[in-house]
């Protein structure tokens, strides 16, 4: 493998706008798995010192979603608005503050 390319079996040519926005939006689904495993990682260990190491490889997933989320934002205007109009639509049902559904288990 050439120390100058090293993934050149990945993708063998360069990608199209539209490639590269759904090849983000894989990135960022990527991200949000790593989120989880971490998370659960954490969850499953008492030892103190992998869960700090854990939790900090976590949180730089979670900058490393926001600045795909910057990115994709740049590239997929149109997305974007979509996802500005899902914000505004949460914003009104989030002023409450957090609260939790109680389960009906009668």
């Amino acid at each position: 493998m050439s120390q100058t390319e090293p993934f050149p079996s990945l993708v063998q040519r360069k990608m199209s706008l539209e490639e590269l926005i759904r090849a983000i939006r894989q990135d960022i689904a990527a991200e949000l798995d790593a989120i989880n495993l971490y998370q659960a990682h954490i969850d499953a260990s008492d030892d103190e010192r992998a869960r700090k190491v854990l939790a900090h490889v976590r949180d730089e997933e979670k900058t490393h979603v926001g600045e795909l989320l910057a990115l994709l934002k740049v590239l997929d205007p149109d997305a974007q608005k979509l996802l500005d109009e899902g914000m505004e639509e949460a914003a009104p049902l989030l002023k409450g503050g957090a609260k939790r559904a109680s389960s009906n288990t009668s």
